[in-house]
């Protein structure tokens, strides 16, 4: 029981760094998305080695599964992480939220139902369905502008979006086939490392120039990749610890950071109905906390 609280607790701080480091990267706005992923990546690569290193951590000459299961994990987190960026875009804010935010639900759908690792029970109901709401809520009356794409790029930006969330999913069960004596720092290494090649080879084709940050960019990257670290992380080692169905839903928790940051540090406004469904967000911990 200790393990479960410990894990949740994790998750919940996660969710916190991965919306302060959203905020963070938000304020760069004079570089290209595919730089600005690219560095954050190398940054974090580098800090992740360094890490490895001063630690003494084994980062290969595993067993073959766990080789294949940190491989994937990688390729994948960082491909699905890429085609969200890439979706974002051409659809609506409140379409970018809903969908992005399906990946809790997969998660427990393929390891409940196909997988049948665990089962469904009374509190996590309770805390899918009022977590649900409070995003339909939320999503529902987000400020958003039309886009100007037409209904072709939209249908392949929802497409896009949906398809990392499910990538999402099945990263986080990944995460449960890695041997236990695989430290969290090195999984994150894994994703790390093919998060950089997608941005680089994006560019090539689309031809990017890169651009010389400014030194307060460097600075917001730089401070975004080492919370974004310490989320991925925690995040790691809270699906390895606890009942992943549950973890996974407890990362909902991050739309309500993001609301919070949006509100103090950017003075946005909000109307009663999000008031509402960050509420909601808020009680669909109860039946995961509460015993």
């Amino acid at each position: 029981m200790q393990i479960q609280t410990a894990a949740i607790v994790k998750q919940i701080v996660s969710s916190l760094f991965a919306a302060v480091a959203s905020m963070l990267l938000k304020i760069v706005s004079d570089l290209d998305f595919n730089q600005t992923l690219y560095l954050r990546a190398f940054i974090g690569l580098i800090l992740l080695a360094s890490a490895t290193i001063y630690y003494k951590l084994q980062v290969y000459n595993f067993d073959k599964q766990t080789m294949d299961s940190l491989i994937n994990r990688g390729i994948i987190g960082g491909f699905g992480a890429f085609i969200y960026f890439k979706g974002l875009n051409l659809v609506l804010v409140s379409e970018s939220i809903l969908l992005n935010r399906m990946s809790p639900l997969w998660t427990s759908i393929i390891y409940i139902i196909v997988l049948k690792k665990e089962q469904f029970n009374r509190r996590l109901l309770i805390n899918m369905t009022l977590s649900g709401l409070g995003i339909f809520l939320i999503a529902k009356n987000n400020n958003q502008t039309q886009i100007t794409v037409d209904s072709y790029y939209h249908w392949i930006g929802i497409i896009l979006i949906l398809v990392a969330s499910i990538t999402q999913a099945i990263v986080n069960i990944l995460v449960k086939s890695v041997n236990k004596q695989v430290d969290s720092i090195v999984i994150t290494l894994y994703q790390a490392f093919f998060a950089i090649n997608l941005p680089v080879i994006n560019s090539l084709f689309d031809g990017t120039n890169f651009k010389i940050p400014s030194f307060n960019g460097t600075f917001m990257i730089a401070i975004a990749s080492v919370i974004s670290l310490l989320a991925g992380i925690l995040q790691v080692q809270s699906m390895r610890e606890g009942k992943l169905s549950v973890v996974s839903n407890v990362s909902q928790i991050q739309l309500f950071f993001g609301y919070l940051i949006d509100f103090f540090v950017f003075s946005a406004k909000f109307n009663q109905e999000q008031i509402i469904g960050n509420i909601l967000l808020l009680c669909s911990l109860i039946p995961l906390i509460w015993k």
